[in-house]
């Protein structure tokens, strides 16, 4: 018994010994995890955050280098089975284990089980979304996206191709309508970028039909588009939405806030026109040696003949000469009429438009020569007048 007692004890010290050990590894491996992962696999081997974080680069760089992500979760693929077998609650190794499946079934099996533990980890969450993508589960999609960028908004230049993909599907305004509420700050983001793609214009018009972006910037930049696109008759429509009682065919007021309905005005060096402090009038102003289309908008062709009349106090002639109007029908180079102030007359008339004409443009031009002074005219108004 004598020798027994010594003997428990030296094992219980030699046991508590190890487990120190152990322990001080497990907590180095731990603080060393996201920093030097291989460290901390080296310091405790059964450090599963670790082998996921491994994983984890290993299935970055290879998709960087290689554009897919599928090659990036197969080479990744060892070290997330590790993963899973010494940590099973790993959301990043959950991620590339589905990647890297080809079945699709076996791969919702893994996504299903895997969402059950853990609905918050962007990565997982982002293969949920392709798959749903995949599957044309467009309202899952969108959820998806939702719950990504809720969590995620640093995400947003990755994610946002793939939803606006989404968005452009047909049918799917009714369920980005039940997302997209303002109640979150990458709604506005998203309605910023999907401004700029063409092919989401269509649906973003749609959607800007049945409710309001509480944004300036990007309905000018939406109605921008749709023009550019070729959409003159969409975006005519949508501005009449959203000018309200502002919206008019009448060019004489110089409003410029929803261009290019309203007055697109030119702001350049040595270039330039705005409207008058009382709103009443448009100041021109050319530096020698510059020229171009100071003002344009669009408007509904009216029906022919009709003339167009700027009204204005010039009187230097050379201002006169030097100060053109120009109409054109929407989207076409050449010009009905280009003329300057000297030849108006009674008014510029214009007796027959193209079939096709449905909205024209017209624009003022103005020049300044080299050598000589500045121009700087107003213009108190252009009217269109059915003859």
């Amino acid at each position: 018994m004598k020798v027994a007692r010594p003997l428990r004890l030296g094992v219980s010290i030699a046991l508590g010994a190890v487990l120190a050990a152990a322990l001080g590894a497990q907590s180095a491996g731990i603080a060393l995890t996201k920093k030097a992962p291989d460290t901390a696999i080296a310091a405790f081997p059964l450090n599963g955050l670790a082998h996921e974080n491994i994983a984890s680069a290993i299935f970055l760089a290879t998709t960087d280098a290689t554009g897919s992500p599928e090659e990036g979760a197969k080479a990744a693929l060892p070290w997330a089975l590790e993963a899973y077998r010494l940590e099973p609650l790993v959301p990043k190794a959950h991620a590339i284990l589905a990647l890297a499946e080809d079945d699709p079934e076996k791969r919702r099996q893994i996504l299903d089980a895997a969402l059950a533990l853990n609905r918050r980890e962007p990565r997982l969450q982002a293969v949920v979304l392709q798959q749903q993508v995949t599957d044309a589960d467009y309202p899952a999609a969108i959820a998806s996206l939702d719950r990504i960028l809720r969590v995620k908004p640093s995400q947003y230049n990755e994610l946002f191709p793939l939803l606006i993909n989404v968005f452009a599907q047909e049918g799917a305004i009714e369920e980005f309508a039940n997302i997209l509420d303002g109640s979150s700050e990458w709604h506005g983001r998203f309605f910023r970028f999907a401004a700029t793609q063409p092919s989401a214009l269509g649906n973003l018009a749609e959607l800007r039909g049945q409710m309001s972006f509480e944004d300036e910037a990007t309905d000018q930049t939406l109605l921008r588009s749709l023009v550019r696109e070729g959409d003159v008759a969409t975006a005519y429509s949508l501005y009449q939405r959203i000018a309200g009682s502002d919206a008019t065919d009448a060019v004489g007021a110089w409003l410029n806030d929803y261009p290019p309905f309203d007055w697109s005005l030119t702001d350049g060096a040595g270039l330039r026109a705005q409207p008058s402090l009382n709103g009443k009038e448009l100041e021109i102003s050319v530096k020698p040696g510059k020229g171009g289309v100071v003002a344009s908008r669009l408007m509904r062709a009216p029906g022919t003949p009709f003339s167009i009349i700027v009204e204005h106090s010039i009187g230097s002639q050379r201002a006169l000469l030097d100060i053109d109007v120009l109409v054109k029908c929407a989207g076409q180079p050449s010009a009905i009429l280009e003329a300057n102030l000297v030849r108006q007359g009674n008014g510029y008339r214009i007796d027959n438009l193209p079939s096709d004409c449905a909205f024209i443009e017209i624009a003022i031009a103005a020049r300044a020569w080299s050598g000589r002074s500045a121009l700087n005219e107003n213009i108190e108004a252009v009217e269109v007048v059915r003859q």
